[in-house]
């Protein structure tokens, strides 16, 4: 009897040790289990980030897309309040408003016969000082010797060697002579450019008493013509003169023809800067 009592009491002490384990075993795994449920998996977050991210790429394609300065402002700073910006975003960004999109096509202004000379588009003074120089060419029928083009705001005016001087020598042909007259005239019509003078030669070797190398003979060219304008009446301050030797040919120096298209004389003219 005592020992049934003794076993019935121990079974009854190891329950109550038993089952508040048990018991708390369980409420972990619920606890667990619930925090699983409730929970985000750590990939979320950078999905969401993408995401929002891409939101606001589209909203900003669209608001440019539409061209309206207010609108584009607003949403910029939408965008700014997203992202968290404490730099005004908008205030930073300068917008170009475009004209508003027509049907209609705008073909360019071209000069009719017709028209009155008022209603003529203005010509500028660089249009005007190529034409006066293409009409001096084809005047003087100068066509295979002088020749005129533009780059940018300057304009190239280029002579061969052969029609200025005899090879090897810097005393100008009288054949140059009238050439020259008619480009003074020019230089003194149009005024307001300076002209720089660029003397070139072809790559054979020279080796005289006066003229060591081509770089020589190439400068001495240069300021021979200068010398020209400047007894003309042409303002020194306006010009300036550089020989360049051989370098920069514009034709192949394997050929005479080549050759002879790399002895030349250039002006190039160009208004100074205001």
């Amino acid at each position: 009897m005592n020992t049934s009592t003794e076993d019935l009491d121990s079974k009854k002490i190891l329950k109550s040790q038993i089952i508040p384990d048990v018991i708390q075993e369980e409420e972990d795994n619920s606890i667990d289990d619930i925090a699983e449920e409730e929970g985000a998996p750590a990939w979320m977050v950078t999905f969401a980030d993408l995401v929002t991210l891409l939101l606001v790429f589209f909203i900003l394609l669209f608001s440019i897309s539409s061209v309206e300065k207010e609108k584009f402002k607003s949403v910029l700073s939408s965008i700014q309040i997203a992202l968290n910006q404490n730099t005004p975003v908008a205030n930073q960004i300068i917008i170009q408003q475009a004209p508003p999109a027509t049907d209609s096509k705008i073909d360019p202004i071209i000069p009719q016969p017709g028209l009155d000379k008022d209603e003529q588009p203005e010509e500028s003074d660089k249009d005007k000082l190529v034409n006066d120089i293409e009409s001096m060419i084809q005047e003087q029928r100068l066509g295979q010797f002088v020749y005129v083009y533009t780059e940018g705001e300057r304009i190239i005016i280029r002579i061969k060697g052969t029609i200025l001087f005899p090879s090897g020598d810097v005393q100008l042909f009288e054949d140059a002579v009238p050439i020259f007259d008619d480009i003074h005239a020019l230089f003194k019509k149009y005024s307001d450019y300076n002209i720089d003078i660029k003397g070139y030669t072809d790559d054979s070797p020279i080796s005289t008493a006066r003229f060591p190398s081509n770089w020589e003979l190439s400068a001495v060219r240069a300021t021979t013509v200068l010398r020209f304008f400047i007894d003309q009446g042409i303002n020194p301050s306006r010009m300036s003169a550089t020989g360049y030797s051989d370098l920069f040919p514009i034709a192949s120096n394997d050929t005479e023809q080549g050759r002879a298209q790399n002895r030349r004389v250039e002006f190039v003219l160009e208004k100074e800067d205001k």
